[in-house]
């Protein structure tokens, strides 16, 4: 699977929510709220999720392998970086 397309939504004034991040995948599939933090080593991608009854958030997207997240992490960052 490739990804085609990342854009870039920057928030302003969100605290550590720095960007949300929409994600094209083989020109056929899209996943929205992939969300840009910043933390204490730098900034990261939280997957979209939800909250469930109990309070909990549950992730409603996730890569499978490390490769995968790192691919997918690695092309949300550079979208970021570059200003997208």
């Amino acid at each position: 699977m490739e990804i085609t397309e990342v854009r870039i939504y920057r928030v302003e004034d969100a605290g550590s929510l720095k960007a949300y991040a929409s994600v094209t995948f083989d020109g056929a599939y899209v996943v929205h709220r992939l969300c840009v933090m910043e933390g204490e080593h730098g900034l990261w991608v939280r997957m979209p999720a939800v909250r469930n009854r109990r309070g909990e958030y549950r992730d409603v997207f996730h890569p499978i392998s490390r490769e995968a997240r790192e691919m997918l992490v690695s092309a949300v960052l550079e979208a970021y970086e570059k200003g997208v």
